[in-house]
């Protein structure tokens, strides 16, 4: 089994995800680790989700700014580490993490490729106009996080030349107990056993 796109799974924060979405073989799950954050995981927790999985990369979510990255990454073992802010790129990169920069405006999408393509694995773009999008000279370093669903996801992919989407996990209903039907569609739909 292997997915038609890159797949990236946003805000896991518990098991029931984690392992769900390794089993579909997305290629990067990824866990808030800004304290206060409402999908916050702690080291601990991290670690106890994580040595389930494996065939996927880890990707440390900060969504605050004021952060010493190199500090909070000490107690995660990451593949990657994603900003939300454009100031935080070139620190970011000097972590010797692959580097994903978060956006809802697409002028920041279009910034952070102008001034830091080279440094950047990704920007992803959560609340999207694909039609705005369309406008970008290249969607190659580019993930979408909306403007989806299981019904058009195949065609989209089929007619833009993006990086991959961009899924967001959600909380059990109680441990062990997960509704993950729009989640599952979209993949179960990007399996390429399935994808037609």
């Amino acid at each position: 089994m292997a997915l038609a796109t890159f797949v990236k799974i946003s805000t896991v924060n518990n098991l029931s995800d984690a392992r769900y979405c390794a089993g579909m073989e997305v290629d990067q799950m990824g866990f808030s680790m800004v304290k206060g954050d409402q999908n916050y995981v702690s080291p601990e927790d991290f670690k106890e989700l994580t040595d389930w999985l494996s065939g996927v990369e880890f990707v440390g979510e900060v969504s605050s700014s004021d952060i010493d990255l190199n500090e909070l990454i000490k107690t995660y073992a990451l593949s990657a580490i994603e900003v939300g802010s454009l100031d935080q790129i070139t620190e970011a990169a000097a972590t010797g993490l692959k580097v994903i920069f978060r956006t809802n405006q697409l002028t920041e999408v279009q910034e952070a490729l102008s001034s830091h393509a080279d440094i950047l694995d990704f920007v992803l773009i959560e609340d999207v106009d694909l039609a705005e999008l369309k406008k970008l000279d290249s969607l190659e370093k580019v993930v979408i996080g909306s403007g989806f669903d299981a019904n058009n996801v195949s065609e989209l992919i089929d007619t833009l030349e993006f990086k991959g989407i961009s899924l967001k996990g959600g909380d059990e209903i109680r441990p062990g107990y997960k509704n993950f039907d729009e989640l599952a569609d979209i993949l179960e739909t990007l399996d390429t056993d399935e994808f037609v």
